[in-house]
């Protein structure tokens, strides 16, 4: 059953990327010159992020994972940003090289009770649209594939539906929009777009063309001429003492409906990170080999890739 499984997660994040790449026009521009010179590329993790509610939480997002074969890793908490979240590790291998194994999964949610009572009233308004959950569902389906496993690309179908259609809830107005941002510019984002990737990062250390962080960002700013994120003072969040370096891309922007007009506002983003080897271990490619863990100050940093841009 792992193996089907397998194949239903290869489909998903399949069209998951694709459905990224024709709305984020950048990352485009980053693959096609990355493989033009040869490297691999390879997706190090995908980030969702989700409001609170009965049917439209954390736990919802990662029940679906885990249905697919992912196990829950570490929890964080971002006390600035007021938020919580989770990673996730694929099925692994033993002695699995990087690029042969499926990007983790980092799911961020908003903590709701750290917020006025407006915010709180705005946000349950919307999550209170969402009346029943889709897991019964997607357990039915992943189940029959035992029996029908010619239904693995239906399954697969339904799953990314869910995941790439974006916010279950009604159209927000722009007003709800501008109330949220006040307190939280991650609760603005996620009203808008919901369960859609917030981002893709790629892996930066598996390349051959690259021995650094450093030397990456300065390709894609000065060779690419695409704008970096420079949140907390420094392009690069995170030290080799940490085991990880991170940058990313500033979000382009989506014009998108609300229920009084279009308005254009940050979409998504592309992330880089480089994993350094954990003690003992050298730099040969194989998974088990690097830190596989998220370092919450990096992050936190990187949520603001989205941030509106005066």
């Amino acid at each position: 059953m792992l193996e089907i499984k397998k194949q239903v997660i290869s489909k998903i994040i399949k069209q998951l990327w694709i459905n990224y790449k024709n709305k984020v026009g950048q990352v485009n521009v980053i693959e096609e010159a990355i493989r033009k010179q040869g490297d691999d590329w390879s997706e190090d993790h995908i980030a969702f992020r989700t409001l609170p509610g009965i049917h439209c939480d954390l736990n919802i997002l990662k029940e679906v994972f885990e249905l697919l074969g992912y196990s829950k890793k570490d929890d964080y908490e971002f006390k600035e940003k007021k938020l919580k979240a989770i990673s996730l590790i694929p099925p692994i291998e033993a002695d699995a090289h990087s690029t042969k194994i499926f990007p983790k999964v980092f799911i961020s949610v908003l903590e709701l009770d750290t917020f006025s009572e407006k915010f709180k009233a705005c946000v349950t308004k919307y999550t209170s649209d969402i009346v029943a959950s889709p897991l019964n569902k997607f357990k039915q389906e992943i189940e029959s594939l035992k029996s029908n496993p010619e239904k693995i690309e239906d399954v697969a179908n339904s799953i990314s539906l869910f995941l790439s259609y974006g916010a279950s809830w009604r159209t927000p107005t722009f007003e709800d929009y501008e109330l949220l941002r006040k307190e939280s510019e991650y609760a603005a984002w996620t009203l808008v777009y919901g369960n859609t990737p917030n981002h893709f990062t790629v892996s930066v250390h598996l390349m051959k063309n690259f021995k650094s962080l450093k030397e990456f960002n300065h390709f894609i700013q000065e060779k690419l001429k695409i704008s970096l994120n420079k949140s907390g003072g420094d392009f690069i969040k995170g030290t080799p003492s940490v085991k990880l370096e991170q940058s990313a891309t500033l979000a382009e922007e989506c014009i998108v409906p609300f229920q009084d007009g279009f308005k254009k506002i940050p979409y998504a983003f592309v992330e880089f990170a480089f994993r350094f080897p954990l003690e003992g271990k050298s730099n040969n490619g194989l998974w088990d080999s690097y830190y596989q863990g998220f370092v919450t100050d990096n992050a936190d940093k990187i949520f603001e890739s989205t941030n509106i841009r005066n």
